[in-house]
């Protein structure tokens, strides 16, 4: 379940773009200078012109897809999973790979389109770039990233209904109820309102795996999930924060991309 791990999302269009950029001068700085598939062979006019058209290639692709990643995270209710980031980067590497092959084509060799030829070309010219491009690409991604924790209002009390990997290990409850769950080898410790108490059960599940039935929760830590709704306070820095929850005497420790999310939610919560 870890491909379900909420993770910090690059949201800006400015970095999207800054960071694509970066990508497209590293492509061109191979090509021009480092010269691979002997390259510094081929005689053609305006040759350093139209390889520098090659960091178009990666720049208009990753805007093109951030539409697509702005309308799935906003329909994840304002998360982002890894399995949705690992997607995108398939997508994106593929269509950076057939925007080089039409380019390649029309413009450097001004040759016409041969679809059977296309996924040799990708394999051929696409596939060593791989080892340089996508780390690089998933590392400007992370640093570019942030946590967005919007308010979010629960509506028609909605029910959560939990069931744990053992047999008749079941669980029900209104989801404003829920306070937090903290995450113990295979087990979960969910806490909850019950009549106007604090309940505690503990269930054989995982953090991953409980967030796809509470969509309004936060993971804050890899080892907890919390109702934003139900946050008092923070305290502490990005090195070292905690929060507080409502019924819960209990202090909850916080990372550090996570802090100033939280620390900025609670300054626009109404």
């Amino acid at each position: 379940m870890l491909q379900n791990r909420a993770i910090a999302y690059t949201a800006s269009w400015l970095n999207t773009f800054f960071l694509s950029c970066i990508l497209a001068i590293i492509i061109v700085f191979i090509l021009i200078f480092l010269e691979p598939f002997d390259s510094y062979s081929n005689d053609i006019p305006y040759k350093n012109l139209k390889l520098f058209g090659y960091g178009l290639c990666v720049i208009i692709p990753i805007l093109i897809l951030h539409f697509f990643e702005e309308y799935w995270f906003k329909k994840s209710n304002g998360k982002w999973f890894l399995f949705q980031e690992l997607i995108i980067l398939i997508i994106g590497l593929f269509f950076i790979s057939i925007f080089s092959y039409f380019y390649n084509t029309y413009i450097v060799n001004d040759l016409s389109i041969n679809t059977n030829y296309m996924l040799q070309w990708t394999k051929e010219f696409g596939a060593p770039f791989i080892p340089i491009f996508m780390p690089l690409w998933i590392y400007l991604r992370f640093r570019f990233s942030k946590i967005v924790i919007k308010p979010l209002r629960l509506k028609n009390q909605p029910i959560v209904n939990i069931k744990g990997n053992n047999q008749d290990e079941e669980l029900s409850f209104f989801e404003e109820d829920f306070i937090m769950a903290r995450a113990q080898s295979n087990y979960v410790d969910i806490y909850y309102i019950d009549n106007g108490s604090l309940t505690k059960k503990m269930i054989r599940m995982t953090l991953s795996k409980l967030i796809i039935n509470i969509p309004s929760a936060q993971h804050i830590h890899r080892s907890y999930l919390v109702n934003p709704l139900k946050i008092e306070s923070i305290s502490g820095n990005t090195r070292k924060g905690i929060i507080s929850m409502i019924s819960l005497n209990e202090p909850i420790p916080i990372s550090p991309k996570h802090f100033l999310a939280v620390k900025k939610y609670l300054q626009n919560r109404p």
